[in-house]
Parts: structure tokens; sequence; C-alpha cells
């Protein structure tokens, strides 16, 4: 969610772009020295070539009831996951939680240790799947807390330091992003009201956020003119029509694909904001204009699960993660992730700003679009930088990464792992 739109800025040695991301302060920006070479996805019982899967009782954060204990290695019926170690996910996880859960919040330190409902959301995301059920309970308690008069959370929470956000209304990336991890933890843990609260919070969604069948940015920015593609989510919108059938997610569904169909360009650059009708847009980020960045890097995760679940069944997204990924692919080398760059045009050059190497917020979901896509050289590039960089001492201590990246980081790991996935299906 990015809903602050000032112009790019030096933050704490890093460049910042609006307010949800940052250029990487910890990395190279490198794919490392080699690919993986695992033949596929591996299953809760043991694995595929190459693919360690530790024991669940291994992980400190296990609860007794879970049914998904970490780690599933769960198989995605349409794509193929890299060569990955469990051990890897867990201390990717466990150094995101370090620097960013402090307790009772997810917090940004770059930006004054604010929080965002976006926030909220990937932790929620990422309790789920990693079965950490206190953190999880934890985040929604306080999201509940910050509840605005349409039970959706106000979307910005500032904090203690300079920099912080401000704002008011609800982000719609946010609230999805809790109401599936809700979801999923009705089938996750026994008890609770996980699963009334997930079917509240979707019915909310779709009567503040959803115009008709266009999914807009919040309850305070209902515009059916300024659309944030990063924001569509098809994969969780057939979960919510199982559960939430006097709305049409469906609709919803068919609409975002539309949408994104006509916004992509010939290397599927799709811009960060667009019109209803799928053209760029420079309303909401005036200073940097029309181009492919920080919002839109994120679409190839979204896009590319639905592929990985449900596989042909919307044929514009196997197109999409088809034309973002030999852009990627374009970029890179046969060892390196290095040239991709934080931003393009909507035709692949250089915007009107500072660009840095490509981040986690990046290649991690480039990551899952390569699995879509069948591109496997990708797919290993990805896995091997999220290793490098999620794993290392730049994700061990608040301040020194981005929020933004190492949460994306983790949340890729986890989807090239087996560990994020619809738990609602058989």
């Amino acid at each position: 969610m990015v809903r602050c739109y000032s112009p790019l800025r030096l933050l704490v040695g890093a460049a910042f772009l609006g307010c949800a991301a940052a250029a990487p302060s910890g990395g190279s920006g490198t794919g490392g020295s080699g690919a993986g070479t695992g033949s596929g996805g591996s299953s809760a019982t043991g694995g595929s070539s190459g693919i360690v899967m530790n024991p669940p009782a291994s992980y400190a954060q296990n609860s007794a009831n879970a049914a998904f204990p970490f780690p599933q290695g769960h198989t995605l019926p349409h794509c193929t996951f890299p060569t990955y170690n469990t051990d890897t996910v867990e201390t990717a996880y466990q150094n995101w939680k370090a620097a960013f859960f402090d307790g009772s919040k997810v917090i940004r330190p770059e930006n004054g240790n604010d929080t965002v409902s976006e926030g909220i959301g990937y932790g929620m995301l990422i309790g789920v799947f990693m079965d950490d059920q206190p953190m999880f309970d934890t985040l929604w308690s306080y999201a509940k807390s910050k509840f605005d008069t349409n039970g959706l959370m106000t979307w910005c929470i500032p904090g203690s330091g300079s920099g912080s956000c401000s704002g008011h209304g609800s982000a719609t990336d946010g609230d999805e992003d809790m109401a599936y991890a809700l979801l999923m933890a009705s089938k996750q843990w026994s008890g609770g009201t996980y699963a009334s609260d997930a079917t509240t919070l979707i019915s909310n969604i779709f009567n503040h956020e959803v115009s008709g069948n266009i999914l807009e940015g919040g309850d305070g920015f209902n515009n059916a003119n300024e659309l944030d593609p990063s924001y569509f989510a098809p994969s969780y919108y057939r979960a919510f029509a199982a559960v939430d059938t006097g709305h049409n997610w469906m609709g919803v569904l068919s609409q975002c694909y539309s949408v994104l169909a006509a916004a992509q360009g010939s290397d599927g650059l799709v811009p960060n904001w667009v019109s209803a009708g799928g053209t760029g847009i420079s309303s909401v980020d005036s200073t940097h204009g029309i181009y492919f960045g920080y919002d839109s890097c994120r679409i190839p995760f979204r896009i590319g699960l639905d592929v990985c679940l449900n596989g042909s069944a919307t044929p514009e997204a196997t197109t999409y993660v088809g034309l973002i990924s030999s852009f990627y692919s374009s970029k890179a080398t046969a060892t390196s992730l290095a040239a991709i760059n934080d931003g393009y045009t909507t035709t692949g050059g250089a915007p009107n700003y500072m660009t840095y190497a490509a981040g986690m917020a990046f290649l991690g979901p480039a990551g899952i679009g390569a699995m879509a896509a069948g591109d496997d050289s990708l797919r290993d590039l990805s896995y091997l930088y999220m290793k490098s960089e999620a794993t290392g001492p730049q994700m061990k201590v608040s301040g020194t990464f981005s929020y933004f990246n190492a949460s994306w980081g983790v949340l890729s790991l986890m989807a090239m792992s087996g560990n994020f996935w619809d738990m609602t299906q058989p």
C-alpha cells in the first residue's frame, strides 16, 4: 500500500520512493553465483531432489493445534519450486520478526517506526503460514483496535520518529491480506473466531472498497478511475467467493484481469496506478509520473500465485506472467540479477528519477512470476538472491534494511518453498 506520495528522498543512506519502499541498503543486488537444480515441488512428508525438508518439530514457533505446522512444502499444482532448504525460510522469518515486529505491531523503522495496515497484513500472512499463532493473534487484535467506522483498519498509524506517516481511511491491499490470512487461520488452528472474522472483513471490503466490480484503493480513496493493479489478488477472490456468496467476487476477479490486460505493455510492465481502462495515470504520484515501480513490482507475486494454484483458468494471467518474466530475464545474466533496476518506464526505459539495483520487493515477486511462467532459471536466481538477502546480517537489526523489501523477501521465500497456498483447497 502506497498512500503517501512524497518525492524521492534520501533516508538512512537508502533511497526511498513514496512511503512504502526503499532501495536495498544492506545487499549487493546480485543473484548469486549459480542456480538451483531441484525438480519441483515437494510434499509435506518428504521432498524432491535437492529439497531439504526438516521436521515440523524442529521449529519452536509451531503450535500444538496446527493443522499445517511449518514446514509444509505444499505442492502448487501448476508450478515447480527451486531447490530450497526450509531452514533458509525459517531464518528469514525469524530475522524479519526480530527486526519489524515490536511485540504488538509491525513497524517501519525507516519511517519513524510507524505502522501501516499493509504491514499488519504481511505479518498475519507470515504468521499463519509459519504457524506463529501468538504473533498472528497479536497483530489481528492491533488491527481491530484501529478499525474505522466501516470495520476496516485505518491505513496509517503514526510512530514516534520523524518521517512517520499520517492519514485516514483504509487501504484495500492491507485489508484483503488480513482477510485472506484470517480465512487461512480458520483452517490452520482450531477454536477462535477466525472464520467469522474473515467473512465479516471480506464483506466489509466489498461493501466499502469495491465499486460495481472495480477494486478501489480504500474506503477513503474511492476513485474508480485511479486504481492500483498491485492490489489485485485474484487467488484471494476465488477463496472469498466461496465464503461470501452474497457478493460478486468472481466479477471483481474478472474486472481486475481486464484492467491488467489493458494496462500491460509488450513487456508486461504495468504502471503503478492506472485508470479503469488501463491507461497509466500520474495524478496519484505526480512527482514521478507513469512508471513501473514500488507498487507494481508486487503484481507478479499476486498473479503468479493464481497461475500456480489455478493454472490457465484465466488466460490473462498466463499471458502476464510470461511477459513480465521475459522482461526480467532479458535484464539478467545466467548467474546474476544485478542489472535489474528498481524502476522502469512502461516501455522498459529509465524513469525520470534515480534508480538503484532492485531489492527483494522486485526480485522476490519476480521469482513467483517466473515459477508461474515456467522460467526455471529466473526462478532459481530469485531464490538464491532471497536466500542471500533475507538470511544475511542486513535483516537482523531494525533500520538497516527496509521493511518493505524484507517483507516481500520472506513472503516470496514462503511461496517458493510451498509454504504459501490456499488452505481451503483440497
